[in-house]
């Protein structure tokens, strides 16, 4: 634990240092101008970036300085500030073009979406933290934005504000967490106005934590959870402190099992189950995690090196921002005065105390999410593997039912893209285009030349998972083919050799043409009939049974969701014919290979 706390003490060293670092180089800049023809380029071309990027470098301007007038109190951090604040306060819409509809909207300026409902709760927790310390003309121009912008449209609209008060994802956490901060901050002395505005999000935020598998599992992907619980907790605890502990969002028991969410979706490696809008190199964030591990004795925190420092968030949440140093710090105390009691109870005697450790990496080598259809299963190299069931109208969804990913070590050979460039086209008609959110960007098969279809009646009918490595998908009904009668796909995983098997089993009415068909993000090879994916450090080659004719290579364009573009590679094979009674099979095998083997085999040839 000793060693922990240091790691801690490090990251903390490290994230101050850094926000300090930008300070410095930002003092004597301006904020750049977000002008309208970057704000229109959404509505022309679909890009989101290039307008997104100057606004959040704003929000960067108010997490550095509203973080430091906080916590170091400087006045040369508040002057600053003090410019900041005018700024944002004078921007013309808070919300972001995606967000908005200027087309059929005449009040477009004024929508309560979630990055201007985190703006509010940004100037609301500045102003009420630093108080005098920011002139009197600037608090009350935030006041005043806070309630215009954001309180009282959100008040004066009839429930429910759309498109969120009462859904079942992060936008119902982000909103109404940040709306209650803002209002607590600001209402506290006029509880006949704060009180029912608290009721309503009280009302709302239910239907947030029901979005939520009955495991705990975040359907949006991990850093799903982290953005909207991130939001929930922080109102929970203030809405805990504003009511002198009579009011307690994290009392309820499924608030137990979301929080051990995060945890699950890490291998021992540091990479992270990428289902969904998700990511496989997910960061957490260390206020969250300290103090949900302060909360609840068996909340893990992951390695350290995992932990986001302050520009992994290219949002820069002034929220989380903070809450990064003051709950690690009041994490920190709470371990040292832990210490200092077990020192006490030694009472003289010769010896170190031995102190639990409740805070290291699960060694867990199977997980099951029932509910969510999750499989998550780790290896000896650090690395393991993870499949699903569900449905595809998911939050998020891709087209994904019965995909799995492979990992050894740090590297996933076989792979699930995760999210990508949120653009215009994906969350609109031609989402499933896109290939991170099609069936043709999972490995999962290929009937007929299609992949599996969008909505929640396309999904798993049957999953089964025995807590070992083995795992049973039942998923016909994903595809939406009346002719495909059933579809089962085996995992058999082993955690010490990390060899994995996959069987297919389809039953049709006739012969249905069928493919397998894996993603990797490293160049694979055929090599005697098999296929090699090497990574830096790690190799793995697939055995195929059932085959019919060669391996087909192709290499496809992936936006990541920083818009970067990368190759993706998806290798796939026929399947040999059915039998009279439509039945088919396929069976490969996923097994480990030194990575300098192939190099050997390319000096034999």
């Amino acid at each position: 634990m000793a060693e922990r706390r240091a790691e801690l003490y490090e990251f903390l060293e490290k994230y101050l240092g850094c926000m300090k670092e930008n300070a410095v180089r930002m003092m004597d800049e301006p904020m750049p101008e977000a002008d309208e023809e970057l704000f229109s380029l959404f509505e022309k071309t679909g890009n989101r970036l290039r307008y997104e990027e100057v606004y959040f470098l704003r929000r960067k301007y108010l997490a550095v300085f509203g973080c430091l007038s906080i916590l170091d109190g400087g006045e040369a951090y508040v002057k600053k500030l003090a410019g900041v604040l005018r700024g944002i306060c004078g921007e013309e819409c808070w919300a972001l073009p995606a967000h908005v509809h200027r087309d059929t909207d005449p009040d477009w300026r004024i929508c309560v979406d979630l990055f201007a409902s985190e703006t509010a709760q940004a100037l609301a927790e500045i102003v009420s933290l630093a108080g005098e310390r920011l002139p009197e003309d600037v608090r009350r121009l935030v006041r005043e934005n806070v309630f215009h912008r954001v309180l009282e449209p959100f008040a004066n609209r009839k429930p429910p504000y759309p498109p969120w008060e009462g859904a079942g994802h992060n936008w119902n956490a982000v909103c109404a967490g940040s709306i209650g901060c803002a209002a607590i901050c600001l209402m506290r002395e006029e509880p006949e106005r704060l009180e029912p505005l608290l009721e309503r999000l009280l009302m709302s935020l239910p239907h947030y934590l029901e979005g939520f598998s009955r495991d705990g599992a975040c359907m949006e992907g991990l850093d799903y959870f982290t953005y909207g619980f991130g939001y929930y907790v922080a109102f929970a605890d203030m809405l805990y402190r504003y009511t002198g502990g009579k009011t307690d969002l994290l009392a309820q028991e499924n608030c137990h099992r979301i929080a051990l969410f995060q945890q699950k979706c890490y291998f021992p490696s540091g990479r992270t189950v990428s289902f969904s809008d998700g990511s496989s190199r997910s960061g957490y964030q260390m206020g969250l995690t300290c103090f949900l591990a302060g909360r609840y004795p068996d909340m893990r925190i992951p390695p350290v090196a995992c932990a986001r420092d302050f520009e992994a968030d290219s949002c820069y949440r002034f929220m989380q921002n903070l809450r990064d140093v003051l709950w690690t710090k009041a994490y920190l105390d709470r371990l040292e005065e832990e210490g200092r009691k077990n020192r006490r109870k030694m009472d003289g005697r010769q010896g170190e105390p031995v102190e639990k450790e409740p805070d290291q990496a699960p060694g867990t080598e199977a997980m099951v999410l029932a509910d969510a259809q999750w499989n998550i299963v780790h290896g000896k190299s650090g690395g393991g593997m993870a499949c699903k069931g569900g449905h595809n109208g998911e939050p998020h969804n891709h087209n994904d039912v019965g995909s799995f990913l492979y990992l050894l070590g740090d590297e996933m050979l076989l792979t699930d893209l995760g999210a990508g460039e949120y653009t215009k086209q994906y969350f609109g008609p031609g989402r499933y285009e896109i290939l991170c959110n099609s069936s043709f960007g999972h490995s999962v098969p290929i009937l007929e030349g299609r992949g599996q279809k969008a909505g929640g009646e396309y999904g798993c009918c049957g999953f089964a998972a025995d807590g070992k490595g083995g795992c049973e998908i039942s998923f016909a009904g994903a595809y939406g083919n009346s002719r495909v009668r059933d579809l089962r796909r085996l995992f058999s995983y082993d955690p010490g050799t990390e060899e994995l098997k996959v069987v297919d089993e389809l039953e049709s009415e006739g012969d249905i043409p069928m493919r397998e068909n894996l993603v990797t993000q490293f160049r694979p090879e055929i090599r005697d009939g098999r296929v090699w994916i090497a990574g830096e450090k790690y190799a793995c080659l697939v055995e195929t049974q059932d085959r019919e004719g060669d391996f087909v290579i192709e290499e496809k364009r992936h936006f990541s969701h920083e818009g970067m573009p990368e190759s993706v590679y998806c290798v796939s094979w026929k399947v040999t014919e059915a039998d009279k009674t439509g039945r088919r099979r396929c069976c490969f095998h996923v097994k480990p290979a030194l990575a300098g083997e192939r190099k050997a085999h390319d000096q034999r040839i």
